[in-house]
């Protein structure tokens, strides 16, 4: 299957541009193509031409057996993917958020019940009994740590005062919250309860969502993990995020409301101990 191929030629493109020790954005640089696309490719989704697939070849200096091995199975998967599918643009496949994760520069989340997946703490995971998507899961430090990237949450008042389980494992959480809304390259909005929220697109909140760079939206369900790669659902999905983000606060009123939430779980958990 085409789309198979296109899923490992990625995956080797990702393999041999770390082993270079090249981020994604100088792999785009040195291609002359948009680093969106170095995450499209990467994540086994198609671009406009194979040949966009070759520059980036080209771009990692490879031996000239390796390159030409390479061009020819893209081409090759660009060949066989080329027919029209009835499912284009969405995907089940397992672990696209994890790929998406790994390799997007610019981030935006919204979840108006569950802590995004890119701010859970081990404990909260183990609560809510929410599962690590992917092979192998992804190392949310080394993501949130990387510098060249920029991320946005927008979460719902009700995300800090809904505790799994016992809500043991919230004090942790909410100060993690605390400590990453201070970093350079993340933005945490809170949207206060009572606030009116929506879009012209979208009066309330259905649902969370995920959008990597400009290129997919991932939606995290009960059983399944849902990527919508269109470019007029990723369009709508932005719409429905920044109209949600002006309804939120961010920045120190955002901290206080986190600390709050923390200040009124700490008297609820030592009134049952």
């Amino acid at each position: 299957m085409g789309a198979d191929r296109l899923v490992e030629l990625g995956r080797e493109l990702r393999r041999l541009r770390v082993a270079a020790g090249m981020s994604g954005a100088e792999l785009a640089r040195r291609a002359g193509v948009p680093q969106t696309t170095v995450s499209r490719v990467e994540t086994g989704r198609r671009v406009s031409d194979a040949e966009v697939v070759v520059r980036l070849l080209e771009a990692l200096g490879l031996g000239a057996g390796e390159f030409e091995r390479l061009a020819t199975e893209a081409r090759a998967a660009y060949v066989e993917s080329a027919a029209p599918r009835v499912d284009a643009g969405v995907s089940f496949r397992r672990g696209t958020a994890v790929e998406q994760a790994r390799s997007a520069s610019v981030v935006r989340s919204f979840e108006s019940v569950a802590v995004p997946y890119l701010l859970r703490t081990a404990s909260y995971d183990r609560a809510a009994g929410t599962v690590v998507l992917g092979e192998g899961g992804v190392d949310r430090a080394a993501v949130l740590g990387d510098q060249g990237r920029h991320f946005t949450f927008v979460i719902c008042e009700g995300v800090l005062r809904t505790w799994p389980g016992s809500g043991a494992c919230m004090p942790e959480q909410l100060a993690h919250l605390v400590e990453v809304a201070g970093r350079a390259n993340v933005r945490l909005g809170v949207v206060p309860a009572g606030t009116v929220v929506g879009s012209e697109r979208c009066g309330v909140p259905l649902h969370g969502f995920t959008i990597y760079d400009d290129s997919a939206v991932t939606v995290e369900t009960f059983t399944r993990e849902l990527t919508l790669t269109a470019e007029a659902d990723v369009r709508a999905y932005v719409e429905v995020f920044e109209g949600f983000a002006r309804s939120a606060v961010f920045g120190d009123e955002a901290v206080a409301l986190v600390e709050r939430a923390a200040r009124d779980l700490g008297k609820i958990l030592g009134s049952i101990h």
